[in-house]
C-alpha cells in the first residue's frame, strides 16, 4: 500500500515546491496576467461603452433620416399643390384668353359679315336699278317702235307738263 499512501516527506517536498511555483509565479507572472487581465476588461468595458454609443448615435441618425424623410415628404407636398394650383391658374389664364381671342373673331368676322352683306345688298341694288333701267329701255323700244305708241307717250307729257304748270 507503499504506492497508493504518499510519504511525509513527499508532501512537506510538494508542498515547499508549491508554495516556491505560487511565490515565483505571484512575483513574475501573476500581475502581469492581472494586468492583461484587466487591460482586456477595461477594453470590453470601453467596447460596451463605445456600442452603446453607437446605437444612441444609430437611433438618432435614424431619427435625423425620419425627420429628413417626413420633412422632404412635406415639401414634396408642397411642391406639388403648388404645381397643382398653378397649374389651375394657368389653365384657367388660358382658357380666358382663348375666349377672349374668339370673342375678338367672333366680332371682326361679325363686321366683317355685315360689310359683306351691306356690299352684297348694295350690289344687289346697283344690280336691280340697272336690270329695271334695262327693262324699261326693251319695254320702251318695244312700245315706241309703233307710230302710234310714240304719238300717245307724246300726248301725256304734253297733258302732265300742262297740268303741273
Amino acid at each position: 500500500m507503499d504506492l497508493i499512501t504518499p510519504g511525509l516527506g513527499i508532501i512537506f517536498w510538494q508542498t515547499i515546491t508549491f508554495f516556491a511555483v505560487l511565490l515565483v509565479l505571484s512575483k513574475y507572472a501573476w500581475k502581469p496576467i492581472l494586468e492583461i487581465l484587466k487591460q482586456r476588461e477595461d477594453a470590453i468595458a470601453h467596447a460596451i461603452g463605445q456600442i452603446a454609443l453607437s446605437e444612441a448615435l444609430i437611433k438618432q441618425v435614424v431619427s435625423d433620416k425620419d425627420k429628413l424623410l417626413e420633412e422632404a415628404n412635406l415639401e414634396r407636398e408642397r411642391i406639388i399643390g403648388e404645381a397643382l394650383v398653378e397649374k389651375k391658374h394657368i389653365m384657367h389664364q388660358t382658357n380666358q384668353e382663348a375666349l377672349k381671342l374668339k370673342e375678338h373673331l367672333l366680332a371682326e368676322t361679325r363686321v366683317e359679315i355685315s360689310k359683306e352683306e351691306k356690299r352684297a345688298l348694295e350690289s344687289i341694288k346697283k344690280n336691280m336699278g340697272m336690270l329695271a333701267i334695262q327693262m324699261a329701255e326693251k319695254l320702251l323700244i318695244k312700245e315706241l317702235s309703233r307710230n302710234e305708241s310714240q304719238l300717245e307717250l307724246i300726248e301725256r307729257l304734253t297733258v302732265s307738263k300742262s297740268q303741273s304748270s
